[in-house]
């Protein structure tokens, strides 16, 4: 059985209320985590006025409408262990509004599974008082974090003050050679870096409002992602951090980014490279050195060195610099 924290309350109708209200939401996720669904039911409005609507970065919005909807979708999830497997869940900030017999609810859920991986949401629900009961008719959850997808990843302000970050990443960057958090805030370990570094968490900090993030998608295209390219580092390489904005929040991403073979592949194709010399820029774009690079590979530096010079023949550049910004800016 999960480990459930108790949840402070904060609210504005009677106190027997409230926690018979608060009661009914944490039997449902309690039902949830043991899988039952009879249990899980029990807390529901079991009519057309029911809806559930789920939130999450990695899969969209779901909705769900009318209690044969809902609870057959449930239903399978549960018999199937389709689950989030959590074996410990917190409800933090409740607050509950009461208007006869309807009860408004929000708070914030932070959760953990078997495996070790958290995350938050922020929840609403909607219960109505039946034969003297509440249930829930309404359920939503926005998924505001998963601690699984954010390896080598921090989350910041406008301003670059971290707002999470995995304690895995906070402990990586005591030496990494890029990054370093000062006094809360993500800084370069170079000036010159850092004023690059800075300037880009600036700019990613103008499209931290829902409409003004909509309005880049709809001109783009597409999220907004880019690689900041801070310089070059004593062993050749290229100091690059990747930026994004989702959440209403910059996301900086450092040794790793999910675009980076979609955009090496694009590259392959418009400049004709081959398979070597994509091989090689891989290693280039991560910020290897040529040397680091051709050991990773296992191939001589010479040979590293010849697969760099047509790439810098093929795509018109003569830096691994300009070669890093050429190639990160396709796809």
């Amino acid at each position: 059985m999960a480990e459930a924290v108790a949840f402070p309350v904060s609210t504005s109708g009677a106190a027997d209320e409230e926690t018979a209200i608060a009661a009914v939401i944490h039997a449902e996720t309690q039902a949830f985590v043991d899988g039952d669904f009879e249990a899980w039911a029990k807390c529901w409005v079991q009519d057309d006025r029911a809806h559930s609507m789920c939130v999450n970065a990695r899969t969209g919005l779901s909705v769900e409408s009318g209690w044969p909807a809902i609870a057959a979708d449930m239903k399978h999830v549960l018999e199937n262990d389709l689950g989030c497997d959590m074996v410990r869940f917190r409800k933090d900030n409740l607050q509950i509004s009461i208007d006869g017999n309807t009860a408004w609810v929000v708070y914030d859920q932070w959760a953990e599974n078997r495996a070790g991986a958290t995350w938050e949401c922020f929840e609403t629900r909607i219960l109505e008082r039946d034969k003297g009961s509440w249930k829930i008719a309404y359920s939503s959850f926005v998924e505001l974090r998963h601690d699984k997808a954010e390896k080598d990843t921090l989350s910041v302000d406008a301003n670059g003050r971290v707002l999470w970050a995995s304690p895995e990443t906070l402990e990586k960057l005591k030496d990494h050679p890029l990054l370093t958090v000062s006094t809360g805030r993500v800084r370069a370990r170079r000036r010159e870096w850092d004023r690059t570094l800075q300037a880009a968490i600036a700019q990613a900090g103008r499209y931290h409002g829902f409409f003004e993030l909509r309005r880049f998608g709809d001109q783009t295209g597409g999220p907004f992602r880019y690689p900041a390219v801070l310089g070059d580092t004593d062993d050749g390489g290229v100091a690059v951090v990747h930026v994004s904005v989702r959440d209403c929040t910059t996301y900086l991403t450092f040794d790793s980014d999910g675009s980076l073979d979609h955009r090496l592949s694009v590259a392959q194709m418009v400049f004709g490279l081959s398979d070597g010399q994509r091989r090689v820029a891989f290693h280039i774009a991560n910020g290897m050195g040529l040397k680091s690079a051709a050991e990773a590979l296992g191939i001589s530096v010479n040979t590293a060195r010849t697969h760099l010079a047509r790439l810098y023949e093929k795509t018109g550049v003569s830096s691994q610099t300009a070669l890093v910004r050429l190639l990160l800016s396709v796809g």
